[in-house]
């Protein structure tokens, strides 16, 4: 049964080629942008630094908001540019208080 299934495999190979951008800006803003919202998310499941939460939260969507917009990723440049204007209030609003 197995020899079947691997004869009928044979010649149909699927290349997958890489699409994402390695190592120009846009690598760069999503790497580093993904570490400054796994530190605010952190800093939030600890319940500690919320200001430090939001300030980290804020950078790291700002810069996949960048990178959205330099993959033109319509989807990801509105949760991120939404996501960072949230943020933005939620510090504003922390540090008028």
């Amino acid at each position: 049964m197995e020899e079947n299934k691997e004869e009928g495999y044979k010649g149909q190979e699927i290349l997958v080629n890489k699409v994402t951008p390695v190592h120009d800006l846009s690598w760069y803003l999503k790497w580093i942008g993904s570490l400054f919202i796994m530190s605010g998310i952190t800093c939030r499941a600890v319940g500690v630094f919320p200001l430090y939460d939001l300030c980290a939260s804020f950078i790291g969507t700002g810069m996949l908001a960048c990178m959205a917009y330099l993959w033109h990723d319509r989807a990801l440049l509105m949760l991120n540019g939404v996501a960072s204007v949230a943020l933005a209030m939620g510090i504003l609003r922390y540090l008028a208080t």
